[in-house]
């Protein structure tokens, strides 16, 4: 279905996009993205617990906050593009996108990407020139609204967001080729400018999600029902120490006696006709709560795909490259996951640099793929033997060597100085047999 037949099915063709950011879907889509905001900036379940009465007087409940979410999110955006990307393809094609990744800051833009997504389940991403230079800028996510016709083929988007201080409500809608900018500035909605948009639609990233293809599914749902019981139990944990074990109620029983005793008395003994005194405590059954919040650390960490050894529950040490990647296998399986959906993505994004290249007078293949350096501890006397040995026998060049191996950040600086130092050491060596 083409955008201007997807129009008249609103009462303003012209001004479509008012009603279309405000269908059902893309607001019970945009209040879930502003969830898991509140939520990483640390409004979490638990604030909502009462307080209640103790001893006369108002009992403030503890409200212990785990912001472990972001440990989790920082985590696998790290572990993938925490080093950044390599391409492999045609060599002219290669060095004008590492070019281009290098003006263009796109090791920052890559990592904001997959943040987005694991964070609200959808990226967005727009190409543009600047002064000659490729760029792209990440849009909020709170702030878009991609539209897919009734086929799930992408036809327009809409970025949509209102001043706090102007109460002036602003409309970016993006068609295929133009983009017109709106605004209600004066008490009426207007179209403030249009124009060309030479790299089309803004790229939509998102990952796999059972419920709608169209959309993406942020990593948050999986992790914060788990949270929420975490942070209850540990908050109701707190009160009890306490409350019943560290601030216990004295108890006497039998006869009363009346009598004064004075203030700053030491020492003194009371009593009491057939009588007991006492001091009432709980006493907590330490081996069911342990049982209970190690399987719950347990089960998170299982959800979130997070070995359990970087939460300093396991003690480790000299331990084999193989035994590191069995402990981090879950891991990979999410990385694995991660690379296909980043790769449609990645993909339309080089289809925007090639039609810009092409219209700076630079033609460049079409098969170029990203090749991901992944963060996971390796032991380096393992790897450094292992890239020798290929060497040896012919199976990698010395510039693969190079780039697989952590002790080298830029192979080809490197490549150039090994250069240089031959030349110098061929220079000699001819000296001396002039000599």
């Amino acid at each position: 279905m083409a955008i201007e037949e997807y129009k008249n099915k609103y009462e303003n063709p012209a001004k479509w996009f008012v009603e279309e950011v405000n269908q059902p879907y893309h607001v019970n889509r945009i209040t879930k993205c502003i969830a898991n905001r509140d939520y990483l900036a640390g409004r979490h379940k638990v604030l909502g617990r009462e307080n209640c009465a103790y001893k006369g007087k108002e009992l403030i409940t503890r409200k212990t906050i785990l912001n472990y979410a972001k440990t989790v999110l920082r985590f696998h955006a790290t572990y993938l593009l925490g080093k950044k990307v390599s391409f492999s393809g045609n060599e002219n094609t290669i060095k004008n996108f590492n070019e281009i990744y290098k003006l263009g800051q796109y090791e920052t833009v890559d990592y904001q990407i997959l943040d987005r997504v694991n964070k609200f389940g959808d990226a967005y991403e727009v190409v543009y020139v600047e002064d000659g230079i490729i760029k792209s800028k990440v849009l909020d996510s709170g702030d878009c609204y991609p539209v897919y016709d009734d086929r799930g083929s992408y036809i327009a988007f809409i970025e949509t967001w209102t001043d706090v201080f102007t109460n002036i409500t602003f409309y970016n809608v993006y068609y295929p080729s133009y983009v017109e900018n709106w605004n209600n500035d004066g008490g009426y909605l207007h179209m403030e400018d249009s124009k060309i948009n030479v790299c089309g639609l803004p790229i939509h990233y998102h990952n796999f999600n059972d419920m709608d293809y169209n959309f993406g599914v942020s990593m948050l749902m999986d992790i914060k029902p788990i949270m929420d019981d975490l942070e209850d139990i540990l908050s109701k944990m707190g009160d009890a120490i306490y409350i019943n074990s560290l601030n216990p109620m004295p108890v006497a029983v039998g006869q009363r006696i009346e009598s004064t005793i004075p203030a700053d008395a030491t020492g003194y003994v009371m009593n009491l006709d057939n009588g007991d005194y006492k001091v009432v405590s709980t006493t907590m059954d330490y081996n069911t709560i342990k049982l209970y919040l190690d399987n719950i650390k347990q089960m998170l960490n299982d959800i979130a795909c997070i070995p359990s050894v970087l939460g300093s529950s396991t003690n480790i040490a000299n331990i084999s490259e193989v035994s590191m990647k069995i402990l981090f296998h879950m891991a990979n399986i999410n990385a694995d996951e991660t690379k296909k959906w980043l790769n449609k993505g990645f993909q339309e994004r080089f289809r925007r640099f090639q039609m810009i290249l092409k219209m700076q007078g630079t033609e460049v293949s079409n098969d170029v793929e990203v090749v991901y350096n992944v963060n996971m501890p390796v032991a380096t006397t393992e790897m450094v033997s292992n890239l020798k040995a290929m060497r040896e026998l012919g199976a990698i060049s010395k510039k693969s060597v190079m780039e697989k191996s952590d002790l080298i950040t830029d192979s080809v600086a490197e490549l150039k100085r090994l250069d240089e130092e031959n030349g110098a050491s061929g220079n000699v060596e001819k000296d001396k047999e002039r000599a």
